[in-house]
């Protein structure tokens, strides 16, 4: 189940939102301006946050880890992890028990990301320096947003690990892609191009699936999901449900997706869509449709998601 930090009017199982800079006045036409989401399982499900905002970490985030592996991307501006910049929809796969950094910041920025950590027990850093940690820990303990998850400690055992279907491979701990070049994706039959990523748990851990739909590709039909989803459109735009009722999720649009919900048709806007889906438990996929099991793109996906945990299973 989805639960989110602050309130929303949910719709037949759905809410929509726009990531938008909340710095600036925020229109009242009843939307999310971005969200911090808890998925999945009740205790060690992901967690997503997704906001433009000013500056809310420190101007350097020091070297830490986490005992979870975590997504990031930038949205509208650049963000900058140790010596790599990120413009819009360039991402970062961070696996667990690596320590990464430093994290840059600025006051004209301020913080633009998409941050999704795997298993939110894992959202505490663990840093290199002991005073640097302290201050940490008492940040955490007064984080409202926080309350009822146990934080993992770190000597914990954590079993994930992250693949993809694209051929990226770690250097040395992380893994750098992302919507500004999709040549290297796997081509689907409706011309779409998609890469599927599965990271945490190696059995129920997140997948995400990154798309690269043309204008006029072949529309996607209602399905429903046992698990909980985000659908981010990162460029272009996408229309969800039936001609005459639908919704139009433009760039940072996005709708969260209650688990065994129905989730309307949606068809790419006419110059196409690039969008992140995010499944709170791989297990779940493929959908089904009111035809019964999936066809067509999304049973492709379905595949694509077999071959990853196939994958993961031998390397355990």
């Amino acid at each position: 189940m989805i639960t989110l930090l602050g309130s929303a009017t949910w719709h037949n199982g759905h809410v929509d939102g726009v990531i938008r800079d909340i710095r600036r006045p925020v229109p009242e036409d009843g939307l999310l301006s971005g969200a911090v989401a808890r998925m999945g399982d009740s205790d060690a499900g992901p967690v997503v946050a997704m906001s433009i905002e000013g500056r809310i970490f420190p101007r350097k985030a020091p070297v830490h880890l986490h005992k979870s592996d975590s997504f990031r991307m930038a949205l509208g501006e650049p963000i900058r992890v140790g010596g790599t910049s990120y413009a819009h929809g360039e991402f970062r796969l961070q696996q667990a028990d690596a320590f990464y950094g430093p994290e840059y910041w600025t006051d004209e920025v301020g913080t633009n990301q998409l941050l999704l950590m795997a298993d939110r027990r894992g959202l505490k850093p663990y840093l290199t320096d002991a005073q640097l940690q302290r201050l940490a820990d008492t940040a955490l303990a007064d984080d409202v947003s926080l309350e009822g998850v146990a934080m993992l400690p770190r000597d914990a055992d954590v079993p994930h690990a992250i693949a993809n279907s694209f051929g990226a491979a770690p250097r040395p701990s992380h893994v750098d892609a992302g919507f500004t070049d999709t040549t290297g994706w796997p081509v689907l039959s409706d011309g779409s191009r998609l890469a599927t990523i599965a990271l945490g748990h190696r059995k129920s851990g997140v997948l995400l699936l990154c798309w690269d739909r043309p204008p006029g590709a072949a529309a996607l039909p209602a399905f429903r999901l046992g698990a909980d989803l985000v659908r981010l459109v990162v460029e272009g735009s996408c229309r969800i449900g039936e001609p005459g009722a639908d919704v139009e999720l433009g760039r940072l649009g996005f709708r969260l997706q209650q688990e065994g919900t129905w989730h309307g048709a949606s068809r790419s806007g006419p110059t196409g869509s690039k969008e992140l889906w995010i499944v709170a438990d791989r297990r779940a996929w493929p959908p089904i449709t009111a035809a019964g099991p999936a066809e067509g793109p999304l049973a492709e996906v379905g595949a694509e998601v077999a071959a990853l945990a196939s994958r993961l299973a031998a390397a355990a």
